[in-house]
């Protein structure tokens, strides 16, 4: 059975605008993305696994962001990425 992506967007202050727009770039393309600021990563993954979300992104800045993944069945992995790293849904579908 294929699980749905279900993610979390959220922010600290110098990511907020970046995590807005690609939110809703994602949300046009169909993902049931959430949005949730805070200063804390620690507290935004709390909030993202009570939700029961399969991933976090969490934008720490217009390019620096932790992509956390609770979806893995070995219980799940976080790695540090870049905005330019992510594959952003194709606008024209």
């Amino acid at each position: 059975m294929e699980q749905k992506v279900k993610a979390l967007f959220s922010a600290a202050a110098e990511g907020r605008a970046q995590a807005e727009r690609l939110a809703e770039q994602y949300r046009t393309a169909g993902w049931q993305i959430h949005l949730h600021h805070t200063e804390d990563l620690e507290e935004s993954r709390r909030w993202a696994e009570e939700r029961l979300m399969t991933h976090l992104l969490y934008f720490h800045d217009e390019e620096q962001v932790t992509l956390v993944s609770f979806a893995d069945e070995m219980g799940g992995y976080s790695v540090e990425i870049k905005v330019s790293d992510l594959i952003l849904p194709d606008r024209e579908k």
